[in-house]
């Protein structure tokens, strides 16, 4: 039989019994429109949460001063002179020393502390951090000159402290790991960049900054830097950026193997891949339901091999070759598990947007994802419609004839 032919006995053959053809898509329209939803639910989601975080971490590097061989003294530590040079390259948008300490902060109504991290930062606060100021304003030159005992807060501390936002010019106490308490002037209030985490994992984190200065005097109580946080204008001249910084402290503190570039634990990562390696553990969940629906269509083949069989005795004796009759059976199988994928995937997509604007974000399709479904749907009828389309294949005519 030539070739056309058997495809249009085949689709001749899925149209003779359309509700059952329907029936055993249906396994493969929801394996595939499952899949499709949690991987366009979940990169949407992803990126709603951590995208901007994740994006400035990939403009910030830190470099630090450590070494495990040998005893540092202090001239091989970063200082202000290193800090002047690094603004003045040409990419590089914001530089701070990098230094974070355990505080306790008051809440309102509660006698508790609330303990969190307070970090160092500079000039550049907004290059560096990547939010928006709300209100007030950011520090001076002066004010880190003189190591002023002013602070920045979130947005969400600010209205579990005062229950609003605006509250420049306010005071707030910081204690110490050690119990020292410090009084701070609030000069500005930012929004709070991990708002999104803290809404899906529950957990509040307060971010508040003072100026590196301050935090050196009150916290360090040193004037040595050991670690610096820079920005940069674009991500693609990270790498070259940070090799002329270290070629540059290497040469200005005549000290080498001891400046490197550090790794990013930064939350927003860490919270990255847990949502990764969970859209990943739903994606293989949904695609159980496609192996349940390839059962579906090799027992449905069955039975329609079996319905047949007279059918087959008839072509055969007419001069069908084995292969025109396992050709035949697999089309119709990767017809219907192929069929389902499309629609699968038409269904999967609508829903990931009705989702997508119920819960707020904006889906995201991965093209190859659509290619890969559409592979796994054909797989999937040439996996399970192999077995009963070589069962038809090799009955015999003659007591296919007989079959009643």
């Amino acid at each position: 039989m030539k070739f056309w032919d058997i495809i249009k006995l085949a689709f001749k053959s899925l149209g003779g019994n359309k509700a059952r053809s329907i029936l055993t898509m249906l396994g493969i329209i929801i394996g595939i429109s499952s899949v499709i939803i949690i991987s366009t639910v979940g990169k949407g989601s992803q990126e709603s949460i951590t995208g901007n975080l994740v994006e400035l971490s990939n403009r910030t590097v830190t470099i630090s001063v450590q070494s495990d061989d040998e005893v540092l003294s202090k001239k091989d530590y970063i200082d202000l002179k290193d800090l002047e040079y690094i603004e003045n390259i040409e990419e590089v948008t914001g530089v701070t020393p990098n230094m974070s300490t355990r505080v306790g902060m008051k809440i309102l109504n509660s006698k508790k502390l609330k303990f969190t991290r307070m970090s160092a930062t500079g000039l550049e606060f907004q290059n560096l951090e990547g939010t928006d100021l709300l209100y007030g304003r950011n520090f001076t030159e002066e004010e880190i000159q003189k190591s002023s005992k002013v602070i920045l807060i979130d947005d969400v501390y600010a209205m579990r402290r005062f229950e609003r936002i605006d509250v420049a010019g306010e005071t707030i106490t910081i204690e110490s790991r050690k119990g020292e308490k410090n009084e701070f002037m609030v000069i500005g209030v930012y929004e709070n960049p991990m708002k999104a985490l803290m809404g899906s994992f529950g957990n509040e984190m307060y971010l508040p900054y003072i100026p590196y200065t301050a935090f050196q005097k009150y916290y360090e109580d040193s004037e040595v830097i050991s670690a610096i946080k820079i920005s940069f204008e674009n991500i693609n001249s990270k790498e070259d950026v940070s090799e002329e910084v270290i070629k540059y402290l290497e040469g200005s503190h005549n000290h080498s193997g001891i400046y490197e570039v550090g790794v990013d634990f930064s939350p927003a990562s860490s919270f990255n891949e847990i949502l990764k390696t969970l859209s990943l553990l739903l994606t293989s969940v949904g695609a159980i339901s496609l192996l349940v629906g390839g059962i579906g269509v090799m027992n449905i083949m069955l039975v329609s091999v079996t319905e047949r069989i007279r059918e087959i005795g008839i072509r055969k004796a007419l001069g069908a070759q084995k292969n025109d009759i396992m050709f035949q059976f697999i089309v119709e199988a990767v017809s219907l598990t192929l069929l389902g994928g499309i629609i699968g995937l038409l269904l999967g997509i609508v829903i990931s947007e009705i989702i997508g604007m119920v819960i707020g974000i904006e889906p995201i399709l991965d093209y190859n994802m659509i290619i890969i479904s559409l592979i796994v749907s054909c797989g999937i009828g040439i996996l399970f419609g192999t077995y009963p389309a070589k069962k038809a294949s090799e009955l015999n005519p003659i007591d296919a004839l007989r079959h009643e």
